[in-house]
This record gives structure tokens, sequence and C-alpha cells, in this order.
């Protein structure tokens, strides 16, 4: 059991929420959605909603399990430890590519300034080195990484708001409403089609409960910091990226490879466009620091619950879990390497599409578990509202599910089939009873 010492607070853990939402995507996603048109702006309220509803499940389950051990532990608690072991895996892997994905943009910001960083032996390098710095600030504990996102979210909400904000002053409705709907098909089509790219920008709702292990109190503190963390990363991009959209057509939107740095090159000049690089280099940094905790703590959790190796764990002096953070960094320099493209979009988008269907498969469970958990809620009328919530939050992760790519679902289900010889493989063994020790209780 670990000690109190090094344990974080609720605006701490909000920091780590709001922090591991506000990354990569806010600086990226406007291009993304600027091929579809400023009909994306009900596809952040929706998306808003529906992360809202899963954030509030996840802290429910953090509520009633205030010692478990993460989202993935819930899982174990309520549906079993196959459905457990299956979800903990399927979430680590989602780290993964979801880490390779934020190492990417802070690699490719870097390119604004190193242009030897656009050839892809270059990039995959850097971003390898990325990496592995962000785990060494890891290792030093849960504190150090809480100060660093903290300070990297101001330093790189700052341009955003600034701009975002700015921005309005510039804002022409007539611009905005020329480019509602710029894909040719129906507005539905255009909507549902923006609710995939969106989901990206909240992976990471889940945190505070994922970290709950190093949150001092996770009953009080894991609720504020998610719903907090949530309503300040939603807010900060609708914000900003419908600001954007009434002042760049929707065209050249979706042509640009920085479209923050360039409203701010318009706005103030092309100085101005380099600081907004640097700050969105440094807030992705801190971004992929956070996420490299959550994805380490999952497997801890896994690890102290039996259904990683319990090889992989071990918490060092400054309470950071060790082995696994080294583990997770060599299996995210794997997944660059492997994931070598020919250009960074083509590279990010890759790890991106993986990195959501898997997360969202994560709280389509999480959902389940606290369905099967309800029955112990008191009053009934909670109770009520519990279930309709985590119903409510499932629909929605099905949908997004449901809005995936044939092959992103192929390499899922492949994932999933993969999970049973995996959980016969590392199982708990039964104890001989012919009193010759055997194995730990849960060791593989």
């Amino acid at each position: 059991m670990r000690g109190r010492g090094g344990k974080i607070g609720p605006v701490a853990a909000g920091a780590i929420v709001a922090g591991n939402m506000i990354g990569s995507g806010v600086f990226l996603l406007p291009a993304s959605l600027g091929a579809i048109g400023s009909i994306t702006l009900v596809g952040w309220i929706i998306v808003l909603a529906g992360c809202l509803l899963l954030g509030w499940v996840c802290a429910t389950l953090a509520m009633l399990r205030p010692g478990g051990l993460g989202l993935t532990g819930y899982v174990h608690d309520a549906l079993g430890p196959y459905l457990g072991f299956q979800s903990a895996f399927i979430y680590w892997i989602a780290t993964w590519f979801g880490n390779v994905a934020i190492a990417l943009a802070v690699t490719g910001y870097l390119g604004s300034f190193v242009a030897a960083m656009k050839v892809p032996a270059m990039l995959a390098g850097a971003t390898i080195a990325i990496i592995w710095l962000m785990t060494l600030i890891n290792l030093s504990g849960a504190r150090l990484i809480a100060r660093f996102e903290g300070a990297a979210l101001v330093l790189g909400l700052a341009p955003v708001l600034l701009v975002g904000g700015l921005g309005w002053v510039w804002f022409d409705p007539a611009l905005f409403a020329a480019g509602w709907n710029v894909t040719g098909g129906s507005d539905g089509k255009a909507l549902l089609a923006s609710l995939g790219l969106i989901i990206w920008a909240f992976l990471g709702l889940e945190s505070a409960a994922v970290v709950a292990a190093v949150v001092k109190r996770p009953e009080r503190d894991v609720p504020l910091a998610t719903a907090g963390g949530i309503l300040v990363a939603g807010l900060t991009y609708i914000i900003a990226c419908t600001s954007l959209m009434g002042v760049m057509p929707a065209a050249e939107l979706a042509a640009s490879t920085a479209p923050f740095a360039e409203v701010a090159a318009r706005i103030w000049g092309p100085v101005a466009g380099s600081i907004l690089a640097v700050c969105a280099m440094v807030k992705a940094a801190g971004t992929l620091a956070g996420w490299m905790l959550v994805g380490a703590e999952t497997a801890e959790a896994a690890s102290e619950l039996g259904l990683f190796p319990r090889t992989l764990s071990k918490i060092n002096a400054h309470g950071a879990p060790s082995r696994n953070l080294i583990v997770t960094a060599l299996l995210m320099s794997v997944v660059c390497i492997a994931t070598l493209s020919a250009t960074l979009g083509e590279q990010f988008s890759m790890v991106v599409n993986m990195a959501v269907v898997l997360n969202v498969l994560v709280y389509a469970y999480a959902c389940l578990a606290l369905l099967r958990l309800s029955p112990a809620i008191t009053p009934p009328a909670r109770r009520l509202w519990t279930r309709a919530t985590a119903l409510a939050g499932l629909a929605f992760a099905l949908l997004i599910i449901g809005l995936s790519e044939v092959w992103m679902l192929a390499i899922a289900a492949l994932i999933l089939a993969l999970t049973l010889p995996l959980y016969l493989l590392t199982r708990p063994r039964p104890t001989p009873h012919s009193g010759r020790s055997g194995r730990a209780a849960g060791e593989p």
C-alpha cells in the first residue's frame, strides 16, 4: 500500500485532467475540422455533453470504490477478472498510441524551427528522445508531474485564449455562416463526421479516476477534478475553435498546418506565430508527461490486481511506478518506429484513430461496470439516476465506436481476440495444497 506522501489534491488532479485533455488537439484540430465546416460547433457541444456523462461515470466509480485501482480496477471489481484484464490491456495499448501522437505534436512544432525534423528518420529519433525525457521526469513522482503539467497548461493556454479571445474582435459572422458545411453532404452526415475527430480532444477525461491512487481524498477530489477539468478543456476548445472559424475561411483553415500560429501571425506578425509554436511545443510536452503517468498507473493497477505480471510492479522512492514507466516508454518507441510514415500528418492520423476507438471502448466498459455496481447505491432515486446516466454514457460511447472506420474496428477486434489467450497465460494459478510454497496470490 502506498503511503500518503507525495499525494495530490483536487486542484493538482484537475490540472492533470485538463492538462491531459488540452494537448496537441487544441492546436491541430481546427485545421481538421475546417474541412467539415463551422457546423462542428454543434459537434463540440454534443461531445462536451457526452464527455461530461462519461466523466461522471468515471468519478462515480471512484466514489463507489474509493480504495480502488483506477478505471480498469473498477471494471475488474464489477465485471470480473477477465474483463478487468481486457480493459486494462486495451487501455494500456491505447495510451501507447495516444502518447506517440502527443510526442509527434512536440516534434512537429519543433520542426517549425529545425528543418531536419521533417525527415522521417530524424522525426522518429527526436520523438523517441522526447518520450524518454518525459519518462525521466515521471520517475521523479506525481508531484513534479502535476507542477510541470500545471505550468505547461498555463503556458499553453495563454496563447490559445489570447488568439481565441482576441480573434472575436475580428470575428466575421458572414464568414462563419458561409463555412457552415463545406463537405458537400448533408448537415447530419457532416455533424456525425465531426464527432470522431472531436472526441480525440477529450481523451483524458478519466485521468483523475485513473490516478486516484495518488489523490488524497478520491471520494471528494476525483469528481471535482473530473468535472472541472472537462469543463475547462471543453469551453476552451469551443471558444477558441469557433473564433478561428470566423476569422479564416474554411478552405484556408483546412489547408493550415498551424492554424493558431497563422491567426497570430495575421494579427501580430510572424514573431507572434513563432512564440505560439514554442508555447504549443511546451504544452504538448506537459500533456505527454501527464499521459505517461496515466498509462503507467493503469499498468501498475493491473499488476497489483494480478492481471499483469508482478515483475512490472515497482514503486520507487518518489512514489512513481518506475518499471511500468520504463516498459511503457519502450513500447511507445516501438509504436513510433512501426507507424513511421512519409509525413507527420499521416503518422499522427494513424495513431490518433487507434487511440480514440480503444479509449472509447474502455469508457463503454466503465459504463457497464457502473450499471453492475448500481444496486449498492442508495437512496433509490439516486440509484435510478445513476443507471440512467450510465446507459446514456454507454449509448454515447457506442455511437463514437460505430462511427469508426472499418480498419480501426478490425484492429480493435483483433486486440480483443488476443486478450483471451493472454489472460489464460497470465491469470493467477491456484496455490497447491501439498504444503509446498506456491505462487503468491495474484502472481502470474
